[in-house]
């Protein structure tokens, strides 16, 4: 976690895309690459639960066009002043470019007595990687796994099995 200021924007920016692929790095067996490109996305408070949210989050994500860090700087200076949070992510990473996602909480968001002390406040930063169900062993795994796909449904399904398994086993246990 880290505050920003509007001058020293752009350089946080960099060293907080560095900062997570080197975290991703060492979660991911993918080959994250350095080329990083960006969107933006506010967080709303809508009252859905996570599953409905990241479907919703994705399908979004999916029809906007990643840009450069310089055009995303000039996008959040506009934006800037209205920040309590900006939340780093790993939206999608090839071998040639990492499209990272900007998260933004609004101050505009937040309950209006919380947000008379933090008003004047800069915004935080956070950066994350989503961690999958069935990766809590502490097995390395793909960093792509919220979009989907053949292998993200095979460990899922992997992993309800052995869940069921050993479910049963205590039941068995128990009786």
């Amino acid at each position: 976690m880290k505050n920003i200021t509007e001058e020293t924007l752009q350089e946080t920016l960099k060293e907080a895309a560095s900062a997570l692929i080197a975290m991703a790095g060492n979660s991911c067996w993918n080959n994250i690459s350095q080329n990083t490109t960006y969107i933006i996305s506010e967080i709303v408070s809508d009252g859905q639960n996570f599953f409905d949210k990241r479907i919703t989050r994705k399908k979004a994500t999916e029809r906007k066009t990643p840009k450069s860090l310089e055009e995303i700087v000039i996008e959040l200076r506009t934006l800037y002043k209205d920040f309590y949070d900006l939340n780093f992510y790993i939206y999608k990473s090839s071998k040639d470019n990492t499209i990272i996602e900007i998260q933004y909480y609004s101050k505009l968001s937040l309950n209006p007595d919380f947000y008379e002390t933090v008003k004047d406040n800069e915004p935080l930063l956070h950066y994350k990687i989503g961690i999958p169900p069935y990766a809590r062993d502490k097995k390395k795994y793909d960093v792509n796994w919220e979009l989907g796909g053949i292998r993200y449904n095979w460990n899922t399904f992997l992993y309800r099995l052995k869940f069921k398994y050993k479910f049963r086993k205590r039941l068995k246990k128990y009786s």
